[in-house]
């Protein structure tokens, strides 16, 4: 099929995270499905579906996608972004293949989302499935000893906000792509997304919530980072999120916390889910250097994106 090119509505709302003055933010994302995930590469398998735990009759459930090549493969939980009420493992299709072809036993955690499940359910869930792939990802070919955390956007935050409590036990790896590390700083950027900035409208906190966990590391994983792993901050330079990327690393260096800060030329919001903006190709090349590094990086194909 021939390559779909990037359509201009949806750079501009990943320069800006404000919604099209007609219709919604979901709205928007799903009529651009065909974009972003157009040209999956081809990879070892894909196990949709998988059922991890159910929470008061709600199935959380996780995508699980293989790497070519022989098993055990370092395994990657992974948190989707959409601002922690938009988004699915569906909408991350292309960007989970691109992460199995780095090596990664790739578990796209489908957790409960907000304005029905507020916080801290999706943290909940997250800490859960970390549990989880420590148990049951042998049986799909992971290993257990190179466990990795990761998300994107709202997705890096629920990965962070779990290594911050302390609770998600040894990870040998994160990948936090530009994502929030401050709940609150962050809402005058994604008011449109969630529902307003003022406790009483927007969508992920309870109104009390919101008044009440000023310094709280589910919220403010930045201020509780001493004791992350060896970590992976990547962003574009053109992200309106960019600020919570620099006070992430501008805190992890100040903790003595091994991190690699990669901040990508020109590219903006979300520019992992933009196959064709050259921000992707670099974005993954980034990613595979940094498994190279640290000896989490298993197949041919890893090895040649991280030259």
């Amino acid at each position: 099929m021939p390559e779909i090119p990037l359509p201009p509505e949806l750079l501009e709302f990943q320069r800006t995270l404000r919604p099209p003055a007609s219709g919604d933010s979901r709205e928007l994302l799903a009529s651009f499905d065909a974009y972003t995930n157009q040209a999956m590469p081809e990879i070892g398998g894909i196990e949709a579906k998988v059922p991890l735990r159910e929470v008061n009759g709600w199935q959380v459930t996780a995508d699980i996608y293989r790497p070519p090549g022989e098993p055990p493969f370092p395994t990657l939980v992974y948190l989707h972004g959409g601002a922690w009420v938009l988004g699915t493992p569906a909408t991350h299709r292309r960007l989970a293949a691109d992460l199995a072809t780095l090596g990664l036993l790739t578990v796209v955690v489908d957790y409960r989302r907000a304005p029905r499940h507020r916080f801290p359910a999706a943290v909940e869930d997250t800490l859960h499935a970390v549990e989880w792939a420590r148990s049951a990802a042998e049986s799909f070919g992971g290993d257990r000893d190179r466990l990795l955390l990761g998300g994107d956007s709202a997705g890096a935050n629920l990965a962070a906000a779990a290594l911050a409590t302390g609770a998600a036990g040894p990870v040998a790896a994160a990948l936090l792509c530009y994502g929030i590390y401050d709940v609150q700083r962050s809402l005058p950027v994604v008011e449109d997304l969630v529902g307003g900035r003022d406790p009483d409208t927007q969508l992920y906190l309870e109104p009390d919530d919101a008044r009440r966990l000023v310094d709280d590391p589910r919220l403010h994983p930045e201020r509780y980072c001493a004791g992350f792993p060896p970590s992976l901050v990547l962003v574009g330079d053109q992200d309106p999120l960019l600020g919570e990327s620099l006070a992430l690393a501008d805190r992890l260096a100040a903790a003595g916390a091994p991190h690699e800060l990669a901040v990508v030329a020109d590219a903006p919001h979300g520019f992992l889910q933009l196959p064709t903006h050259p921000g992707h190709a670099e974005g993954l090349q980034r990613i595979s250097r940094f498994l190279a590094g640290h000896s989490l990086a298993d197949t041919p194909g890893a090895r040649n994106r991280a030259r």
